[in-house]
C-alpha cells in the first residue's frame, strides 16, 4: 500500500516507507505535522491545515478543531455562518485530503493508504474513518490501531527478539495504553486500556476555565461575565484556548510562558489580555488527567498479571508526552510506574512512521489498481509471499502465465540478488505444467532486498516479464490484531450476552443461536424481533453502548413467528474492527443482514445530561458515606481514584460548556458513563460482606435441606456446587457469586420438590401474604382447599393451588427463603 497517516485530534502527518527507513512527508508549509482543522471563509472557500487553525481565535464560528473526537457519532455536525454544514467525517475527509495531496506531489497518484485509530475508539467511529477515507478519494484503506502503529515503529528493526513493552500514547484527544509483547520477529497488542475523552484539549480547557478566565475578569471588569459555554464570549473563549494550547507547549523547554491576548466582547470592544502561565500551574492542573492514564496503565498490566518490571521499556506516543512533568511522573517507581522511557523516535510523528512500516507490508489485492496491459509478448508473474518477515530464508510460491494467459509449462525461472553479500542466486528453476514454481529466498537485514526474476523457454531463450523483480525486507511484523472492547447481544432480562470477547484476534466470526420473546404477528403489525448490538464488558445490557441493530417487524415476515422461535446470529469483525451481523429465522428460511453502521448515540439533550450528572452525584455521596461505616479498603480506592482524576470538576465544566458545545455535550455523557460504572464498582464492593454472608447462609441451608430431603446421589452433587461458591467467594467476583447462589437455590428447590416438601413450604409462605392478595374472598376459600390438599398429602392438586394464589398477588411472588425452610422442616 502507498502511505501511512495518522488522522490525528489536534494535528495529522502522513509518512511512506523506503526501503528500512521512513519519511515524514512534508506539507506545503515545510512542516511534518497538519493541523486537523477547516476553515471556510466568506466566500465559501474552504481550507485546511495551518490556515485553518489560525483563524479559530478570528473566527470560531466558521472553522472547526478537534472533530476526530466526534467521529461516529450522532447530532454533532458543524453549522457554518454561511449556511453550510458538515459532518465529522466529511471535516477529516477534508483533512485526509490535504495529507493524499502532500504525498501525491512526493510520490506521484495515491489511493491505498492504512490510516491510524486509537486503540480505544467505538466501533462506530472506525466505520466513520472509513467513510471519511472514502469521501477523500482513498479507494482502498486499511485501519490500524495508534498503538500497533508505535510499535510498528519501534520494532521493525529491533534487535530483542524477546521484550514485552507498554505503549503509552496520550495524544490531544485521546489515550492508549497498550501491553506489546515481541517474540521471535512478531509482535502483537496483549493488553489494552484507554480512553477516547483523555487528552491534551482536557487540559488546555483547564487552564482556560481555571486559570485564564478569572485573570482576564479580574483584569478587566467589563470581562466579568466571561465564561465557557456563553455564546456572547465565543470569540474570547477561542483565543484563550489557541493561547493555552501554544503556551503549554512552549513549557515544556521553560518555567514560563508569557501570554499576550487581544479580547473581544460581545459589543465590540477589544481588550488586551496578559498573563504569565508558568510550569508549576499547568502542572497541578495536569495531575488528575496523567492520575487518569496512570491508572489505565495499571490496569491493563493487572489484566495480564504483570507488574513494571516485567516490562523493558515504556514507548511514548502523542505530543503530550513533552511534558517534563508527565515524563518524571511515569518513570516514578513510587507514584507513577517506574518503567524506563523510550522517545528514540518524535512522539509527533511516531504513529505515521509506524502506519508506513505496515503499509509498506501489506500487498495489494490482486487485481486492484492494475493500470495499462502488460506490452505485447510479455508473461506475468505473480507471487506470493510475505512483504515484511522475521524470517532470512522465506519461501515465495509463484505462477507464470504466457501473454495468452496459458500457463507457461517448460520454461525456467530464476531469481537473484546481486548487492547481497555474497550475491546469491536461486538457479534455474522449472516450472510445472501449471507455470508454478517455489524458491527460498536468502535475504539480509537492515536493507530492502531486491530479487530480480529472469525468466527463460526451453532454448535459454530471456523472456519478458511483469513484473521482473520483488522486494523483501526482514522486519517485526504484527500478528493478528486484537479487540478493544467486547461486542455482544442485550437479551430481554437486561443481561449481555457475549459474542466476541475483548481480546479476541481479529479478523473473527462467531454464531450463536437465540431465542425470541415475543410473538411477530404476519400481517398485523403486532410484535417486533429486536436484537441490540453491544459493545462493552458490563453484564448489564444498560450500562453497555449500543452500536447498531436487527429489527424484523410483521411486515417482513412471511408468516407468524411465535414467542420462544429460534433466531442464529452471526457476527464478523475484520481487521479493522468493522462489523456485519445477520441473523438467520430457520422458522421463515430467511436471513435479515445489517451492517453496524449506527451512529454511537442519538443527539444529547442537556436537560437529561444535568439530570443524570445530578443522580450519579447523588448516588456518589451516599456512598462515600456509606464507605464511613463499611470502610471497605477496596471500595476507599475507587473512591479515592474518582476524587485523584477529578471527575466531579470535569463533569461540571462540561456540562457548562455543553450549552453552546455539542463536543462538551458528548463528552459530558461519556463521563456520566464512565463515573455510573465505577460507582457500580464501588457499590459491588460495598455490598461484597453481605453477599458473601447471604451464600454462606444459602450453603448452610442447602446442606441441612440436602441431608433431611435428598437422595444419596443429591447429597454427591451438593459439593460440586458449593466449591463453585467458594471458588467465586475466592475470586471476589459478584455477579458469579450471585449467579451460582441462585444455582444452588434451584438445585435446593428441585430436592425439595421431588421428596414432596417444595409444595407444602411455598404454600406456607403463600399463606403469609394472604392479607395483601386481590379478591380477598377466592383468597381464603383457595388457602382453605390448599390446607385440606397439604393435610391429604395431595402434591399436585396443592401445586395447582399454589400457582393460583400466586395469580392473586399484586406482584411477583418472593423467592422462596430456604433458611425459613430450614427451621420449619
Amino acid at each position: 500500500m502507498d502511505i501511512g497517516i495518522d488522522l490525528g485530534t489536534t494535528n495529522s502527518a502522513v509518512a511512506v516507507l523506503n526501503g528500512v527507513q521512513t519519511e515524514v512527508i512534508k506539507n506545503n508549509d515545510g512542516r511534518e505535522t497538519t493541523p486537523s482543522a477547516v476553515w471556510i471563509d466568506r466566500r465559501q472557500r474552504l481550507w485546511v491545515g495551518q490556515t485553518a487553525r489560525d483563524r479559530a481565535e478570528v473566527e470560531p464560528e466558521n472553522t472547526c478543531l478537534e472533530f476526530k473526537l466526534r467521529m461516529g457519532t450522532a447530532g454533532q455536525d458543524k453549522k457554518f455562518t454561511g449556511g453550510r454544514t458538515m459532518s465529522p467525517e466529511e471535516l477529516s475527509a477534508e483533512v485526509l485530503k490535504s495529507l493524499r495531496a502532500d504525498a501525491a506531489a512526493r510520490l506521484g497518484e495515491v489511493t491505498a493508504a492504512v490510516i491510524t485509530v486509537p486503540a480505544a475508539f467505538d466501533l462506530s467511529a472506525c466505520e466513520s474513518t472509513q467513510r471519511a477515507a472514502a469521501l477523500a478519494g482513498l479507494e482502498l484503506t486499511r485501519l490500524l490501531q495508534e498503538p500497533a502503529a508505535a510499535a510498528h515503529a519501534y520494532g521493525f528493526q529491533a534487535i530483542e527478539e524477546n521484550a514485552t513493552w507498554l505503549v503509552y500514547d496520550f495524544g490531544g484527544g485521546t489515550f492508549d495504553a497498550a501491553v506489546i509483547r515481541l517474540r521471535d520477529g512478531e509482535f502483537s497488542v496483549i493488553g489494552h486500556r484507554g480512553d477516547n475523552l483523555l487528552g491534551g484539549k482536557l487540559l488546555d480547557w483547564r487552564i482556560v476555565d481555571e486559570l485564564l478566565v478569572p485573570v482576564a475578569a479580574r483584569q478587566h471588569r467589563e470581562l466579568a461575565g466571561l465564561e465557557r459555554g456563553d455564546p456572547r464570549w465565543n470569540g474570547a473563549i477561542a483565543k484563550l484556548k489557541q493561547a493555552a494550547e501554544t503556551a503549554k507547549v512552549r513549557l515544556s523547554r521553560s518555567e514560563s510562558a508569557e501570554l499576550c491576548v487581544e479580547l473581544p466582547d460581545d459589543r465590540g470592544r477589544r481588550f488586551d489580555f496578559d498573563h504569565e502561565l508558568t510550569r508549576a500551574e499547568v502542572e497541578r492542573l495536569a495531575e488528575p488527567l496523567v492520575s487518569r492514564s496512570l491508572n489505565l496503565c495499571r490496569k491493563a498490566l493487572e489484566e495480564l498479571g504483570l507488574g513494571p518490571g516485567d516490562l523493558e521499556k515504556a514507548i511514548m506516543a502523542g505530543g503530550q508526552t513533552s511534558m517534563p512533568y508527565l515524563r518524571e511522573r511515569i518513570a516514578d517507581p513510587r507514584h507513577g510506574l517506574g518503567i524506563p522511557l523510550d522517545f528514540t523516535h518524535d512522539p509527533m510523528t511516531v504513529v505515521s512512521r509506524g502506519a508506513a512500516i505496515f503499509a509498506g507490508g501489506q500487498p495489494l489485492p490482486r487485481d486492484w489498481g492494475v493500470s495499462e496491459a502488460p506490452a505485447q509478448g510479455t508473461y506475468t508473474v505473480r507471487c506470493e509471499y510475505p512483504r515484511v518477515s522475521p524470517d532470512l530464508d522465506p519461501v515465495v510460491v509463484g505462477q507464470v502465465t504466457s501473454p495468452d494467459g496459458a500457463p507457461a509449462a517448460g520454461m525456467t525461472v530464476e531469481l537473484s540478488n546481486e548487492e547481497s553479500d555474497p550475491p546469491w542466486r536461486s538457479g534455474r528453476l522449472r516450472l510445472t505444467d501449471q507455470g508454478g514454481f517455489t524458491s527460498t529466498l536468502r535475504a539480509e537485514r537492515g536493507r530492502q532486498n531486491t530479487f530480480h526474476i529472469a525468466l527463460a523457454d526451453g532454448e535459454g531463450t530471456v523472456r519478458a516479464a511483469r513484473p521482473d523483480r520483488l522486494a523483501y525486507t526482514v522486519g517485526a511484523v504484527e500478528t493478528e490484531p486484537m479487540l478493544t472492547q467486547s461486542v455482544g447481544v442485550g437479551l430481554a432480562d437486561n443481561h449481555t450476552r457475549p459474542l466476541v470477547e475483548r481480546g479476541a484476534r481479529l479478523p473473527a466470526r462467531r454464531t450463536v443461536s437465540l431465542r425470541t420473546t415475543v410473538t411477530v404477528q404476519q400481517g398485523t403489525g403486532g410484535g417486533l424481533i429486536r436484537i441490540p448490538v453491544l459493545r462493552g464488558e458490563q453484564a448489564r445490557s444498560d450500562r453497555n453502548p449500543t452500536i447498531g441493530r436487527i429489527e424484523v417487524g410483521a411486515a417482513e415476515v412471511a408468516r407468524t413467528v411465535p414467542a420462544g422461535s429460534e433466531v442464529r446470529l452471526t457476527i464478523e469483525i475484520d481487521a479493522s474492527q468493522l462489523v456485519q451481523v445477520s441473523a438467520y429465522v430457520p422458522l421463515l428460511d430467511e436471513t435479515y443482514e445489517t451492517e453496524v453502521s449506527l451512529l454511537a448515540e442519538p443527539e444529547l439533550d442537556r436537560d437529561r445530561l444535568v439530570a443524570a450528572a445530578e443522580a450519579e452525584r447523588l448516588r456518589l455521596a451516599a456512598l462515600r458515606e456509606r464507605q464511613s461505616t463499611v470502610e471497605s479498603a477496596v471500595a476507599g480506592l475507587l473512591l479515592q481514584r474518582i476524587a485523584d482524576e477529578a471527575v466531579e470538576e470535569d463533569l461540571e465544566r462540561l456540562l457548562a460548556a455543553g450549552r453552546t458545545d455539542a463536543g462538551a455535550a458528548a463528552e459530558a455523557d461519556q463521563r456520566i458513563r464512565e463515573l455510573r460504572l465505577q460507582l457500580d464498582a464501588v457499590e459491588e464492593e460495598l455490598a461484597w460482606p453481605e453477599l458473601v454472608a447471604e451464600a454462606e447462609s444459602v450453603v448452610i441451608a442447602a446442606q441441612d435441606l440436602v441431608a433431611a430431603h435428598g437422595s444419596a446421589s443429591d447429597r454427591e452433587d451438593l459439593p460440586l456446587l458449593e466449591r463453585e461458591i467458594a471458588e467465586a467467594i475466592e475470586a471476589r467476583e459478584a455477579a458469579s457469586l450471585r449467579t451460582r447462589c441462585e444455582r444452588l437455590r434451584t438445585y435446593t428447590t428441585r430436592v425439595l420438590d421431588r421428596a414432596g416438601a417444595l409444595q407444602p413450604l411455598f404454600f406456607a409462605q403463600l399463606s403469609q401474604e394472604q392479607s395483601t392478595m386481590r379478591h380477598p374472598a377466592q383468597a381464603a376459600r383457595l388457602i382453605r382447599e390448599g390446607e385440606r390438599a397439604r393435610d391429604a398429602g395431595e402434591q399436585e392438586r396443592l401445586r395447582a393451588i399454589n400457582y393460583q394464589l400466586q395469580d392473586l398477588l399484586p406482584g411477583p411472588p418472593p423467592p422462596l427463603d430456604l433458611s425459613s425452610t430450614v427451621e420449619s422442616t
